[in-house]
C-alpha cells in the first residue's frame, strides 16, 4: 500500500460537509430520513447536510438544519448517488466529507469524533454502527460487526474498510477516489471503495463516533425475511468485487465486533473490539441462537453465491459483511 503524503487537520468549523443518499420507497423511509437529517442538523462539526435522492417513488420530507437536496433524474444506486453528493460537497469546499444513510441516527458529537479520526495522516476514518432496534436480529448483527468494518490484519491499527453509513473521508483522497457506480445497491461498494481509498492511506478505527442503524426488523421473526434479503444482496455483489479485485483473496482481516451486545453503549477502547467469535458473546444466553443464525446465514450466502451467473467467490478470503454473519 503506498503512503500518502502528510495531512493537515481538518477545519471543523467551516469544512465538513454529511452526504446522504437515500432512494424511499415508503412513508417509512420518509420518516427515517427527517429523523437522519434533525440528527445531523445538531451536529455543530457540520458545515453543510446534502442529500441526494435517487429517484424516489415517495417525496421526501421538508428537512432540518437548512439541508440541500438533489435529485437524480433516474434510480441509480446509492454509489452514483454519493458521487453526486461528493461533487456537490467539493463544489462547496469541504476539508472532509463525512457520509451515513438515511436509515441510521448519529449520536451526539457523531461528525466532530469522526472527523478527528483523521488526525495524524489517516485517509478516512469509520467508527461504531450499533443497531437501533431491539430484536435478536439487531443483537446479531452487532455481534457479527460487520457495520464496523473490519481490522487489517496483521495486527489492528487500522481498517480494511469502513461502511459508507459511518464513514469520513479527506476531501484529497475524493477528488482521485470515487465509488464505483457498477455496485447498484448497498452491498459491496463501501468494500471495494476503501480497498482503492487503502492505496492513499489508511482507515481509523474511531469507537467514539456512533452510529445507531434502524435495519427494520419489526420482529425476529416477523424481520427474518428482511435480514435474510441483506444476505442475499452481499452474495449477488461479491462475485463483481472479486472480478475487480482478484488480490483481494490473499488480504487477511478479521471482524470488528464487541463483545456485550447488550452493553448500553458501545465500548471506547479499540481493544475492546475483535473476532466475532461465539466465545466472545456476552450475556451467554445468546449463544444458542447465535450459533443458529451465522449457519443460517452462511448457508444462505452459498446458496446465493451459486445463484449467480459469474466467476464463484472463495470459501475464504476478504470475508465481507455475509462471511462474519
Amino acid at each position: 500500500m503506498q503512503a500518502c503524503a502528510p495531512y493537515v487537520a481538518v477545519a471543523m468549523d467551516s469544512s465538513v460537509v454529511v452526504v446522504v443518499p437515500a432512494h424511499l420507497r415508503s412513508p417509512r423511509d420518509a420518516a427515517w430520513l427527517r429523523r437522519c437529517v434533525d440528527a445531523l442538523a445538531r451536529e455543530d462539526a457540520l458545515r453543510r447536510i446534502v442529500v441526494v435522492d435517487d429517484a424516489s417513488p415517495v417525496h421526501p420530507p421538508p428537512l432540518a438544519g437548512g439541508a440541500e437536496l438533489l435529485t437524480l433524474a433516474r434510480k441509480s444506486g446509492p454509489a452514483a448517488a454519493r458521487n453526486r453528493g461528493v461533487e456537490r460537497a467539493l463544489a462547496l469546499g469541504a476539508g472532509a466529507v463525512v457520509f451515513t444513510d438515511h436509515d441510521c441516527v448519529c449520536e451526539p458529537g457523531w461528525a466532530a469524533a469522526l472527523v478527528g479520526g483523521l488526525a495524524g495522516g489517516h485517509v478516512a476514518a469509520s467508527g461504531v454502527t450499533r443497531a437501533l432496534g431491539r430484536t435478536l436480529l439487531d443483537r446479531y448483527q452487532d455481534f457479527a460487526g460487520a457495520m464496523n468494518g473490519r481490522w487489517a490484519l496483521p495486527g489492528h491499527a487500522s481498517l480494511l474498510y469502513g461502511p459508507s453509513c459511518n464513514l469520513a473521508v479527506r476531501a484529497e483522497a475524493l477528488r482521485a477516489v470515487r465509488f464505483d457506480e457498477a455496485f447498484p445497491s448497498a452491498a459491496g461498494e463501501d468494500l471495494e471503495f476503501c480497498h482503492r481509498l487503502r492505496r492513499l492511506g489508511t482507515i481509523a478505527f474511531v469507537p467514539g463516533a456512533v452510529v445507531r442503524h434502524d435495519f427494520g426488523y419489526g420482529g425476529t421473526l416477523g424481520g427474518l425475511g428482511r435480514f435474510l434479503g441483506q444476505v442475499r444482496r452481499y452474495a449477488a455483489a461479491d462475485p463483481l468485487l472479486w472480478e475487480k479485485h482478484p488480490e483481494l483473496r490473499d488480504v487477511r482481516s478479521e471482524a470488528c465486533a464487541a463483545a456485550d451486545v447488550l452493553a448500553a453503549a458501545p465500548p471506547l477502547d479499540p481493544g475492546a473490539y475483535r473476532r466475532a467469535a461465539l466465545s466472545r458473546v456476552r450475556p451467554r444466553s445468546l449463544v444458542p441462537a447465535f450459533f443458529v443464525l451465522r449457519h443460517l446465514t452462511r448457508a444462505v450466502y452459498r446458496r446465493g453465491r451459486r445463484l449467480t451467473s459469474r466467476r464463484a467467490t472463495p470459501e475464504a478470503g476478504v470475508p465481507g459483511a455475509p462471511a462474519s454473519m
